[in-house]
């Protein structure tokens, strides 16, 4: 094999799942690609996520297995609303004009952070900020912002943004001016995405569906 070939593979591996035994989970900061009997999977694991997700259907059956459903979140629930919280008071206070911050993890203490990055620009109808740098100890893992009086959506920007980065959640906040706001949120890994805004607005409004066990994020602390 060609010493690059060999290289790309090793970097992001592509596994077949098995048919007659349970497939064998990433236990490392890794990620990699998954064939199934019904197509093509990634899997990604970080210090704050485990998550299968599903890539493309395959148009034919083959001859594998399917992959365990999981999307693990290592994040405690009330640090994270908590800091979606305090990242929609601060934007409301700064509306119309558009706001972001980040949440970030700390997987030594297990701490959820809030960062407010340096502004390059900002109106009511756009901003543009700077990506917190990652450190061993500071994980940037949820990127938030606002659209002041606006609804909460993904604009083209946000999708262009977005196929860049590695691995986390996006979060926008809109109608800031109502007593109730519309949020938004996803998964984002390399180039795929995972709707979470129904389970954002139930944490945030403390429905019960946030005890959903399948999203995996703790539940105190």
């Amino acid at each position: 094999m060609n010493p690059l070939d060999a290289t790309l593979q090793a970097a992001c591996p592509t596994v077949m799942v098995p048919r007659y035994e349970e497939l064998t989970l990433l236990n490392d900061d890794s990620h990699r690609f998954l064939i199934a009997d019904d197509g093509l999977y990634a899997e990604v694991r970080r210090p704050w996520i485990h998550a299968i997700l599903k890539v493309m259907e395959s148009p034919i059956p083959l001859p594998y297995g399917q992959p365990p459903r999981l999307f693990d979140l290592n994040l405690h629930r009330r640090a994270l609303v908590g800091g979606l919280q305090h990242f929609i008071r601060r934007a409301r206070e700064v509306s119309p004009l558009e706001h972001a911050a980040w949440l970030t993890y700390d997987p030594v203490e297990g701490a959820v952070g809030y960062v407010e990055p340096e502004i390059i620009s900002r109106s009511e109808g756009h901003i543009k900020y700077h990506r917190p740098d990652a450190t061993p100890r500071c994980l940037p893992v949820v990127d938030a912002h606002s659209h002041g009086i606006l609804p909460a959506f993904f604009s083209g920007t946000d999708e262009r943004d977005d196929r860049t980065d590695d691995a986390k959640m996006a979060f926008v906040v809109g109608n800031l001016d109502k007593a109730e706001v519309t949020v938004t949120m996803r998964f984002i890994g390399f180039g795929l995405s995972l709707d979470l805004s129904e389970w954002a607005a139930s944490i945030l409004h403390n429905d019960p569906i946030a005890n959903n066990s399948e999203m995996g994020a703790k539940n105190d602390h």
